[in-house]
This record gives structure tokens, C-alpha cells and sequence, in this order.
């Protein structure tokens, strides 16, 4: 802009000193070679405005098709988010109704145990077939608590244990973290498949996850309940070149055919699961 500003003002004085006829000390062949060397030097300038315009240009072009980007793949996790609560309330209204039809032949199964058991004691009333009468009550009796027992023991005894094969590399936000290799399941809640656990019966359960961010990485993890947030917790190696090891423990109530799992809330880097260190989730029911 300067070398700009000088041609304009070496034209302006060369047009005044013409109009009031003043005489310059300059010969043509000087003013000619200023006259160039000035125009070169505006010509690099220009040069290099437009040069960097097309820069910012770019720039901002990339910004644009990154923002662009980011929109769509927040579409599509809404997208998927919303036909896995889909699936979860009909996979949840399946698990209501089965529990219904269970709950209902196991009091027709004790309502029938309760009935011959007194029959038996109605039919039985002499002296001399009173063992046979306290056998047979005995027996009945353990017939009730082995089915009692049973019925609980199948209810109540919730636990599970996995962790990942492998590292995965940048997750994006709203990631659902999968949890392949299974050790535990009792109770068959817990789905390697898509990582979600549903709870088969109402109580309080205990989850804990842990997390393992890799080298100059971070991580910023949270335990889902449903739709709503329980936990959050962040492992963070990102000033160093080291792993971190992040790990977070909730307590809730849960009803039949609620879902807990795992997500992503932001990252940077390597989440890392390995042969030495795992990134795992685990949870299980309080009796």
C-alpha cells in the first residue's frame, strides 16, 4: 500500500509542476525508470493482497465443509439414537409382557402345589398314617420352597463383566461404546452386540466403567441411563506421552426393560484397550 501511495504521489507532483510549469531536475530516462520500479512494486503488492485473500478464501471454505460435515453426522446420530430408543421400548414391552406370563404360571404352579398339599391332608387323618401325613406335608413344604427359591434366584441374580478387543481411534460425540469380549453374564441383561445392558427385573444396581485414554489423547465418557446422563467422567493423557486410566461407579434404581450404556461425550487421540490394560464395563444387581 505504501509503494502504492508513492506512485500516485510522484504522478500528482509531476501533473502540478506540468500546470505551473515548474522545472525538475529529472530527465526523462530517470523519471522513466522511477516510474517503473514504482509500478513494480505496486504490481508485487496487489500480488501478494490477492495472494492472501485466496488464502483466507480457504480457509474459510474449509471451515464451512467442516461445519457441513459436522451437521450431518449430528443428523445421523440422532437418526440412529432415535431408532434405538425405538427398538429398546419394543424390546422393553416384550420383556413386560413375558414377566407378566411368568409371574402368572408361577402362582398357578404354587396355587396347584397349595391344593394338592391339602388334599393329601384332608384324605389322611388316621393315627396310624400319621408319618405318612407328615412326610407327605414335608414334603410339600420343600416342594414350595424349592419353587420359591427358584423363582427368586432367577429374578434377583443380575450380574455382567466386558470389555473391548481393540483401541478405537477418535470416537466421535454420541458414540455408544461396545463392549465385545463378555466374561460375565449372569442374568443374559448385558448385549455384546450394540453394548447395552436392559434390566430384567426392578431394583437397585451398582455400574462401573473404565476408561483408557492412549498418548497425547483424551477422553470424556458418560453412563447413560435411557436418555438421561447418571455419570461423567474424564481421562485425560494429553499433555503427556503416557496412558491414563479413568474409571467412574453409579448406583440406581431400575425397572424391567430400562437400558444403561456407555458413550462418548467429546475426544481427542486414542481411546486404547489392550492385552495389558482394557477399557471395561461391569455391573450387577443389589439383593
Amino acid at each position: 500500500m505504501k509503494n502504492l501511495y508513492l506512485y500516485l504521489m510522484l504522478h500528482v507532483v509531476v501533473f502540478v509542476a506540468c500546470q505551473e510549469d515548474v522545472d525538475f531536475q529529472f530527465n526523462k530516462s530517470e523519471l522513466s525508470v522511477l516510474d517503473n520500479y514504482v509500478k513494480k512494486q505496486v504490481e508485487k503488492e496487489v500480488k501478494a493482497q490477492m495472494e492472501e485473500l485466496k488464502y483466507v478464501q480457504k480457509l474459510q471454505d474449509e471451515i464451512i465443509n467442516t461445519l457441513k460435515s459436522q451437521i450431518r453426522s449430528e443428523r445421523q446420530y440422532r437418526e440412529e439414537l432415535a431408532t434405538r430408543l425405538k427398538v429398546l421400548e419394543g424390546q422393553r414391552h416384550c420383556s413386560q409382557h413375558s414377566g407378566a406370563k411368568t409371574v402368572e404360571k408361577d402362582s398357578e404352579r404354587k396355587e396347584t402345589v397349595l391344593g394338592e398339599s391339602t388334599k393329601d391332608n384332608a384324605l389322611v387323618t388316621s393315627e396310624n398314617n400319621t408319618h405318612q401325613t407328615r412326610e407327605v406335608n414335608g414334603k410339600s413344604s420343600s416342594i414350595k420352597r424349592l419353587l420359591i427359591g427358584q423363582d427368586t434366584n432367577a429374578h434377583n441374580q443380575v450380574a455382567f463383566y466386558a470389555y473391548m478387543s481393540h483401541d478405537l481411534a477418535a470416537p466421535s460425540p454420541g458414540h455408544v461404546l461396545v463392549f465385545d469380549v463378555v466374561k460375565t453374564n449372569v442374568g443374559s441383561g448385558y448385549n455384546h452386540h450394540d453394548g447395552v445392558f436392559t434390566a430384567p427385573s426392578q431394583g437397585p444396581y451398582v455400574f462401573s466403567w473404565t476408561v483408557v485414554s492412549w498418548y497425547r489423547s483424551y477422553v470424556y465418557s458418560e453412563l447413560m441411563v435411557n436418555s438421561s446422563t447418571f455419570g461423567r467422567i474424564l481421562t485425560n493423557s494429553q499433555d503427556i506421552d503416557d496412558e491414563h486410566i479413568g474409571s467412574g461407579v453409579v448406583v440406581v434404581v431400575l425397572n424391567p426393560g430400562d437400558v444403561v450404556y456407555i458413550r462418548v461425550v467429546s475426544s481427542v487421540g486414542t481411546l486404547a484397550s489392550r492385552s495389558n490394560i482394557y477399557t471395561s464395563f461391569s455391573g450387577w444387581k443389589l439383593n
